[in-house]
């Protein structure tokens, strides 16, 4: 009688294993973010203008400082200091303020600025 309720035996150990530990998905890789605000702006010749970079950082990364460099495109087209404020040129024209990420140099974003 005995090896007849082994086989059913050996079956129901084998039903009652704990479920394996799945794997848990790798996390998803950062995707560096920049953002600008204003992202279009009037000004008067010679007005000012404070821009903010909008970035998002890797998770558990600490700064001390926003990792951004400012320009403004055109040679003529203003100035901007290293904390965003941007000064309008005395020529009337259509200008772009652009943030950098030195974290990241690729991701790039822009404003218009237009001085009437």
């Amino acid at each position: 009688m005995l090896s007849r309720i082994a086989p059913f035996a050996a079956f129901l150990l084998l039903g009652c294993q704990a479920p394996k530990d799945t794997p848990a998905a790798p996390p998803e890789p950062f995707k560096p973010g920049l953002g600008i605000r204003p992202i279009a702006v009037s000004l008067a010749p010679g007005a000012t203008q404070a821009f903010q970079a909008e970035i998002n950082y890797p998770k558990g990364a600490r700064y001390l400082r926003q990792p951004v460099v400012w320009r403004v495109v055109e040679p003529d087209g203003g100035t901007v200091t290293p904390a965003g404020l941007y000064t309008a040129p005395t020529a009337p024209g259509i200008f772009h303020v652009e943030v950098k990420r030195e974290d990241f140099p690729e991701v790039v974003a822009t404003a218009t600025v237009t001085v009437q």
